[in-house]
């Protein structure tokens, strides 16, 4: 495949991808070839039997000139079998569409699977539509208003009430010069909206692939959001191998890049034998598999009650999975959750239709809501307001949200669910702060996106914490401060453990608290001795600070202070307690002074690292003299409190020692 010209760059080409729709017979294949020259009909069933199987696909390429700037413009079409028994063939093909055709016949009028094609369409609410009225010349001028009229009034209540009805003629050819010149005229329409939808991660929805001599795997699909350079790594979901985009191609034309709207092959790096219709080819941070949504469920009869543990078949995207569906509060909320016995691939605002049991009749779709969904609580009340909140776009649903939620928002999640990538989330944030909402951000170990929280919510919680240390210092005098889990059964805090120590990790950076080893005071806070304590400090403290990086074990300090084993290790422990001596492992002990010089030893020893790859336990051992034993004691000690982390043989600084031990 060869590089694209510079007037086929991503910025200068346009694609729209139509579905046909529409009964058996009323001619949407013979239009569609009228329209690109392409027969749609490639199997010799197809041609043996005059009917349209599975779904076929064709172009036609034009270029345009809007607001100075011309386009190379592809207007795609997906040819989906209109026969009720190829009806899961159809319903793969108009996953992804940025449009539909129906097509209807005006000498049979409207038919079973003209109802059915559109009951689908609006359930997919497919944005825009157009009605081919085909056949003409074979009706009275009074046929053709009569079925135009009639067509009219069955759309009234779809998403395709405002489509124009063009009627043509296959035999002829009357019409359709005109259909095509209002298909052309949707480009502009098309290109807008697409462009407004930036800050998304990359999704390609498979929906054939084979091999190919000399070049490998294939895939043809839609490109449902962000975009793909060639060379990129994305992750194939049916497996979950990487694969990487070795080619691709848009009809006959070579790309560089593909991106959303587009309907384009793509080479890849991927044994075919691993890839089904209904895969999906995604930006590694999407992947999430999972086996239940939450979603927002129409029915097309108001009668249809469901069955308690009846299977129902749901086809989201181009795939077919078997699922149980169970409604989430009384008969008058629209929220659904749905569960399938496979593994699936959804996101926010992706479409879906259901079938009944017999997979006989469409009952019903809606969109996805969310797919970060409770085991518990799933029908109550706050559950439901969460999800009425999450039923609008991005921006309204995290203002919404703010309010309801306690355990405040999480955006790792959220933005994984809506697929956003970081700098859309950033954008949201600004807007919050535009608009004066008040809210806190806590940012997360291991995780890219903070949680917002309301500042109503944030002052709650921070009151609660600061009046239990205050009291834990007032009851404890001779300790330091209190360790995280303690404090946090001590304020029954009901929210998650993240959320806890986000707040925690907010007040540190505030302030407001202090750490000292693994211990929270408040900052003012001084540590009141015993005598005891102040006799046995004045006896150790020379002791320790001669032994240096090396100090005594508790029985070497039995010999060296005269105390016996039993009272020595009663003191270590009131020692440790209050912030006097650092018990690094079960028999050494540490002033807080040369503990605070062994982290600023090992923040030196990361620095003059060679690589990216920390430093290991013999860098340390060599670097500062200390005995192999001793150093892993050390380091284990210093994961413990959170200075660093280990991968492997490996460690890396985690944070500032200030941040830590104090300053």
């Amino acid at each position: 495949m060869s590089p694209i010209s510079p007037d086929n760059s991503p910025m200068n080409t346009r694609s729209l991808i139509i579905a046909t729709a529409g009964h058996v017979d009323h001619g949407k294949t013979s239009l569609v070839r009228h329209i690109t020259g392409t027969d749609t009909d490639s199997l010799a069933e197809e041609k043996s039997r005059g009917l349209t199987i599975v779904p076929g696909y064709a172009y036609q390429h034009f270029s345009s000139e809007d607001d100075g700037v011309t386009y190379n413009n592809t207007l795609g079409f997906v040819d989906v079998p209109g026969h009720i028994d190829f009806i899961n063939n159809m319903l793969a093909g108009v996953g992804a569409v940025d449009g539909a055709m129906l097509v209807v016949a005006a000498d049979d009028g409207i038919m079973p699977q003209t109802l059915e094609h559109l009951a689908i369409l609006d359930l997919l609410a497919v944005p825009r539509g157009i009605v081919a009225l085909t056949k003409i010349d074979r009706c009275e001028p009074e046929r053709v208003k009569t079925v135009t009229a009639q067509i009219q009034q069955l759309l009234k209540t779809t998403s395709l009430q405002d489509a124009p009805v063009f009627p043509v003629s296959n035999a002829s050819g009357a019409g359709i010069p005109a259909l095509v010149d209002y298909l052309h005229s949707l480009f502009s329409e098309n290109f807008t909206q697409k462009a407004t939808e930036q800050g998304r991660f990359f999704r390609y929805l498979i929906d054939r692939s084979f091999t190919a001599k000399g070049i490998g795997t294939v895939l043809t699909g839609s490109v449902r959001a962000g975009s793909a350079k060639l060379g990129d790594t994305l992750k194939h979901t049916g497996s979950g191998e990487l694969t990487k985009l070795k080619a691709a191609r848009l009809d006959k034309t070579d790309l560089t890049e593909i991106h959303q709207g587009q309907r384009a092959s793509a080479s890849v790096s991927l044994n075919h034998k691993l890839v089904n219709r209904g895969d999906w080819l995604v930006d590694e941070a999407l992947y999430c598999p999972l086996s239940r949504f939450d979603a927002h469920v129409s029915f097309i009869d108001d009668t249809i009650k469901l069955r308690s543990n009846a299977l129902y078949h749901l086809y989201i995207g181009a795939s077919h999975h078997v699922v149980t569906i169970r409604q989430l509060g009384s008969n008058q909320d629209p929220y659904f959750q749905i569960k399938s016995t496979d593994a699936l691939i959804a996101h926010y605002g992706d479409r879906f239709i259901l079938r009944d049991p017999a997979s006989q009749n469409t009952i019903g779709g809606g969109k996805v809501i969310d797919i970060f969904v409770p085991r518990r609580k799933r029908s109550s009340e706050s559950r439901l307001a969460v999800l009425a909140a999450l039923d609008h776009d991005s921006f309204e649903a995290i203002k919404q949200l703010l309010e309801l939620l306690a355990d405040g928002i999480k955006l790792q999640q959220f933005s994984q669910c809506r697929n956003h990538t970081e700098s859309a989330i950033q954008s949201f944030c600004q807007r919050l702060q535009a608009e004066n909402l008040p809210f806190v951000s806590l940012q997360l170990e291991k995780q890219t996106l903070p949680i917002l929280l309301h500042e109503k919510y944030y002052a709650k919680y921070c009151q609660h914490i600061l009046t239990h240390i205050s009291g834990f210092h007032q009851q404890h005098g001779n300790q330091q401060g209190i360790s995280e889990p303690a404090l946090s059964h001590g304020v029954d805090f009901a929210g998650s453990h993240v959320l806890f120590h986000g707040i925690l990790q907010r007040l540190l950076k505030d302030g407001a608290i202090k750490r000292t080893g693994t211990l929270l005071h408040l900052p003012a806070h001084q540590t009141v001795l015993s005598q005891e304590e102040q006799d046995f400090l004045a006896k150790i403290h020379p002791i320790l600070l001669k032994a240096g990086n090396v100090p005594p074990r508790t029985r070497e300090l039995v010999d060296l202070t005269n105390i016996p084993l039993k009272a020595l290790e009663g003191i270590l422990r009131q020692s440790t307690k209050a912030g006097t001596l650092v018990k690094v492992a079960e028999n050494r002990h540490y002033l807080p002074e040369t503990i605070m010089a062994l982290a600023g030893f090992i923040e030196q020893l990361a620095q003059t690292s060679e690589d990216d790859d920390g430093f290991s336990v013999i860098q340390f051992r060599d670097a500062s003299e200390i005995g192999r034993n001793l150093c892993i004691e050390i380091l284990e000690y210093f994961d413990r409190v959170g200075f660093t982390r280990r991968e492997g043989n490996s460690r890396f600084i985690r944070t500032d020692k200030e941040n830590v031990f104090g300053k």
